[in-house]
């Protein structure tokens, strides 16, 4: 039941209209709705590991408590946050990387002449584990660094780990700002609720139009980079690259214009990440959620054990946790060189002392000056080309496939640009960047409250029409798999 679906929207209108007028008396009976839909919204998803969702969210419930309750007693917490970082880092581990690890174990083997056979188990990987369990094992760690209390309530935590419109693809929330929103009662606000629906529309004109346009092109590209000359491939990572932060972003949008309809507010997941000019400001703009809790609790302390060897410390504690973020994303190869080569992208700024420096472009300016815009573009064209690992199914075809892009066929005519579909194409994506330019500066990439109401509804009517005559039907997003 995705958010683009009839499904999603025969499942949310019966909801809110519940959640507004009969569950609205009080919070507890909101977040028995809230905990009720989020457990059918995911047993919709993957009725499977409904258990596996309710059984991590007590278990964590529990440890959440008991490092609490055992306050004067350093070797009781202790013992019950390593029971919570086995439980939640275990579940990853054998639901995501037990194969990746396994078929390493045997391939180390073989290179040493072992000359072994072995099958892969057949494991099925359950929707939004990697959300869920980051989302917990933070709790855990907050509670154990006395930086919040526990929930005392099980009926708000539940709420906050199955929350159905963040439950399969983030934000990944934290406890200290969301479990507080499920202990007082929601109220209805008109312009919440609008700038709600404000942003669904627009993550739902990324995902559907722009997303799935560049993936029309950009697949084909990538499917055939054997068959394509130079140009071509260079005009399919740049397609790809629209397609990722489209795809994910509008997700985002969406769940979080959803969350707003039900009187929550989710953080914010992106920030118009492409208008950085360093890769230190791109990662404070990109996937926002999985950045700032990386910082906190991988990098944070990794620098601290390692602050004695300075800037060559803080450049290991660096590249390790964006090693850890690519490898997040999956249990390939391709992940862990594309997190590597992010966190190489870091050394110059730590030597040069800039990476705390962040920069909006064009403050209070339409256009960004002619140093601005090659920074971006450059950064931008840097960051095109790290995303072939992040599509490609191995390291050497990502490989083969860039050393083809810089192959003498590189000034050759693009072949994809003769027809009008990606021409058509380039136009919508140069819509949906302006836009997001307009809006840098404001909450949201669609946040069009103070124009004029001619002005908003013309928009509104405008992005219904892109959603009518260009949108394409897409049954997943790229971050489900996740």
């Amino acid at each position: 039941m995705v958010f683009n679906s009839f499904d999603f929207v025969g499942f949310i209108i019966p909801v809110l209209l519940l959640y507004w007028l009969v569950f609205r008396k009080s919070g507890v009976y909101q977040n028995i709705l809230l905990l009720v839909a989020s457990l059918f919204f995911y047993a919709w998803a993957d009725w499977r590991f409904l258990a596996l969702l309710i059984a991590s969210t007590g278990i964590n419930y529990y440890l959440g408590l008991k490092i609490y309750q055992s306050e004067d007693d350093d070797r009781k917490r202790n013992i019950f946050l390593y029971i919570g970082l086995v439980f939640n880092v275990g579940l990853l581990l054998y639901f995501k990387y037990f194969n990746f690890f396994y078929e390493g174990f045997f391939d180390l083997l073989n290179i040493f002449g072992a000359d072994l056979s072995y099958s892969t188990l057949q494991i099925l990987l359950p929707l939004g584990i990697s959300f869920f369990t980051f989302q917990t094992l933070g709790y855990l760690i907050d509670v154990y660094n006395e930086e919040i209390e526990p929930s005392k309530d099980i009926l708000e935590f539940s709420v906050f780990v199955t929350f159905f419109p963040k439950i399969l693809s983030g934000p990944i929330e934290r406890a200290a700002s969301f479990i507080p929103q499920t202990q007082i009662k929601r109220t209805l606000t008109y312009e919440v609720f609008v700038d709600g629906l404000r942003q669904i529309l627009w993550g739902l004109f990324a995902k559907v139009v722009i997303a799935e346009n560049c993936a029309a092109i950009a697949n084909p590209i990538f499917n055939t980079y054997e068959d394509q000359s130079g140009s071509t491939l260079l005009l399919g990572t740049f397609f790809y690259a629209i397609q990722l932060y489209a795809d994910f972003s509008g997700y985002s949008n969406m769940a979080i214009g959803v969350s707003k309809l039900f009187g929550i507010q989710l953080m914010r997941n992106f920030s118009t990440p492409f208008f950085s000019t360093n890769i230190a400001d791109f990662w404070r703009k990109w996937h926002i959620s999985l950045t700032t809790w990386m910082m906190d609790y991988v990098f944070t302390p990794l620098s601290f054990t390692l602050r004695r060897h300075q800037k060559r410390g803080l450049m290991i504690a660096i590249v390790a946790t964006f090693v850890l973020v690519g490898f997040w994303h999956g249990a390939n190869w391709t992940f862990v060189v594309y997190g590597l080569l992010h966190g190489i992208y870091f050394i110059p700024l730590v030597y040069s002392g800039k990476m705390n420096t962040s920069e909006i472009v064009a403050k209070g300016k339409w256009f960004p000056s002619i140093k601005e815009i090659i920074k971006i573009g450059l950064l931008f064209f840097l960051i095109m080309l790290t995303d072939v690992f992040f599509r490609a199914p191995s390291v050497t075809e990502a490989f083969a496939y860039l050393i083809k892009i810089f192959s003498s066929s590189i000034i050759d005519f693009p072949s994809v640009l003769t027809g009008t579909a990606t021409l058509t194409t380039l136009i919508l994506t140069a819509f949906f960047i302006i836009i997001e330019w307009i809006n840098r500066e404001k909450k949201h990439d669609f946040e069009i409250s103070n124009y004029h109401v001619l002005l908003r509804w013309s928009s509104y009517i405008f992005i219904f029409l892109l959603l009518i005559f260009f949108g394409r039907s897409a049954e997943t997003f790229i971050y489900f798999q996740f």
